[in-house]
């Protein structure tokens, strides 16, 4: 994870990479920053660049950014909804859009903005 642009004293935008070391193919869903006071689940991306790659192929990496994303804490929990693809090719735009209708593989992965680590 990785600063990009934007910040003020309570939100900045940061670039996440993630790699699939799974054997799946992963369709990407929504990223979303937990707030322990609420206990809501803000979203904060992905958002995409030149290309839309809503899908992470096995050994691929993918880097999006997030944005807004709440840096007044030093541990920043993060909720990353991944849906199996479990085909040998590639997901069809409609797979893509019919996806989050299935039961998601949510991943939660934790930011110490202190050492600037994942942990999961």
């Amino acid at each position: 994870m990785s600063f990009v642009k934007s910040q003020n004293s309570t939100t900045s935008d940061w670039n996440m990479t993630l790699i699939d070391n799974s054997t799946m193919t992963a369709i990407m869903g929504t990223v979303c920053q937990r707030n322990y006071s609420s206990n809501d689940c803000n979203e904060v991306g992905p958002i995409y660049y030149a290309t839309t790659p809503f899908y992470i192929e096995p050994g691929q990496a993918m880097t999006f950014e997030l944005t807004g994303v709440n840096i007044t804490t030093s541990l920043w929990e993060f909720h990353i909804y991944f849906y199996g693809w479990p085909h040998d090719s590639a997901p069809s735009n409609e797979a893509i859009s019919l996806a989050p209708a299935g039961a998601p593989t949510t991943e939660w992965l934790f930011y110490n903005s202190t050492s600037n680590t994942m942990i999961q």
